[in-house]
């Protein structure tokens, strides 16, 4: 099966903890077909030298892309290997946005929405039923905004706050409420021929399906969504490519023939 793991992250990412080129020999190892390097860049950070995390975002982010065309050069018979980005709340910040997609010549520009508008990750979120619905109501809006802006290739972890409700919580996580919302998203991915990734991240976890889950994947598909990407959002190189085969036939199940990848920022089809 040829498989592509299209949401990576090395030592140049604040969380990261492997450099890039062991990432590479890893992906080997472990038969990925293709590897893209998606380091983060939450636009908050940019020009922000003195931030927590200790990451110099107009550093980092080239030098990622640096060292992942090199390393893709060194292990080209091997592997592809393509210089990417996760690119979190682009709609904060316009003209920081302007700034971090100009850092590099990425392949693969992947958005994300980790946090509302100044707010905590939601990670760092407590969970309750009293505000549950606030907070995804919220979340959703963020996505929304997010594909209105268009600039991005893929979007990533549909659901991301599910992962942590269902971690910490036994709240439901029902989303009819928000089905408008949502609609209205995937509507926008499919207009704009823009991709939904898969993120496999979470299938092994608590949450147990990869972010979005299979209703979600088949809604976007009877909207006339054809675009996917999958991605095992791997820190550590460990878990690279982790639950793609899975998610691969959930794919064919869901009636899907096909998922992609990018290389500038043109899908590549893969099928399955």
């Amino acid at each position: 099966m040829f498989l592509c793991d299209s949401h990576t992250h090395s030592s140049f990412s604040f969380d990261g903890e492997v450099p890039v080129e062991e990432m590479v020999k890893q992906a080997v190892e472990n038969k990925i077909d293709v590897l893209t390097i998606t380091d983060h860049c939450d636009v908050l950070g940019i020009g922000d030298k003195n931030n927590e995390f200790g990451v110099v975002l107009e550093e980092a982010i080239p030098q990622s892309a640096l060292e992942t065309r090199r390393v893709a050069t060194l292990y080209k018979d091997k592997i592809k290997v393509l210089a990417g980005v996760e690119l979190g709340e682009p709609t904060h910040f316009p003209e920081k946005t302007k700034t971090a997609l100009s850092l590099a010549d990425f392949d693969f520009v992947l958005a994300s929405t980790h946090q509302a508008k100044g707010k905590e990750d939601y990670y760092f979120l407590e969970y309750n039923s009293k505000n549950i619905d606030s907070l995804l109501d919220e979340y959703f809006k963020e996505q929304l905004e997010v594909v209105k802006w268009n600039g991005f290739d893929s979007l990533a972890h549909f659901d991301y706050p599910a992962r942590y409700i269902r971690e910490r919580t036994n709240l439901s996580l029902d989303y009819t409420r928000y089905e408008n919302t949502i609609d209205e998203i995937l509507k926008i991915l499919v207009k704009n021929n823009k991709a939904l990734e898969v993120n496999t991240s979470t299938m092994s976890k608590p949450l147990g399906r990869p972010m979005p889950g299979e209703d979600l994947l088949k809604r976007y598909k009877d909207f006339g969504g054809k675009l996917i990407t999958l991605g095992s959002d791997a820190h550590k190189k460990d878990v690279l490519g982790k639950d793609l085969v899975t998610a691969i036939e959930m794919l064919k199940k869901i009636g899907f023939t096909s998922y992609c990848y990018y290389e500038k920022h043109t899908p590549v089809e893969v099928k399955i």
